[in-house]
């Protein structure tokens, strides 16, 4: 047995898994006191990078299979393979835009669905990185890379345009 706030795990199961994610079903008392069933899913932690070239910020459109075509910031999982976050963050921007380099800063990190996993996105800032060659994985074959100037990349949060969550709080959090 396990308690995690008002919450006591009694047991936990993995009914299915896949390289990418499991998904768990815990047998659980809530908050109000009834036993039942809490299904959630653990993916790996994902990092999403503001990257200002000039003033300008580079986002990527690209079309995904569930949510459609989506501007957002470039970014991926953090593979077994990194070092860490950071390093995660570097590879990303690299392959999706080919830049690299630069200042980096992290924003910390934001819980994008936490009624439904446990996965963080960090969030990164790099300024005046430097240009290089692509090397998009071939899921990644329609990217495009968008050069956007900043006070427009806040107007397509605000408008709608820019719909990636941690995305739009990274784009915003640029402004104050």
């Amino acid at each position: 047995m396990e308690h995690r706030g008002p919450w006591t795990r009694y047991s936990s199961t993995t009914p299915y898994r896949t390289p990418r994610f499991q998904a768990h079903r815990d047998e659980v008392t809530g908050p109000d006191g009834r036993r039942g069933d809490y299904d959630w899913v653990q993916a790996p932690d994902q990092v999403r990078v503001a990257a200002l070239v000039d003033g300008q910020l580079l986002l990527v459109e690209q079309y995904h299979y569930l949510a459609g075509a989506l501007w957002q910031l470039p970014g991926g999982a953090v593979d077994p393979d990194d070092d860490d976050a950071l390093s995660a963050a570097r590879r990303e921007l690299a392959e999706e835009t080919g830049y690299h380099g630069g200042t980096w800063i992290g924003h910390g990190f934001l819980h994008p669905l936490p009624g439904l996993t446990n996965c963080r996105v960090h969030l990164w800032r790099v300024d005046q990185p430097t240009s290089g060659p692509t090397a998009a994985e071939s899921s990644e074959a329609d990217l495009r890379v968008l050069r956007v100037p900043l006070p427009e990349a806040v107007a397509a949060v605000r408008e709608g345009r820019l719909r990636c969550a941690p995305s739009a709080a990274l784009v915003l959090s640029l402004t104050g």
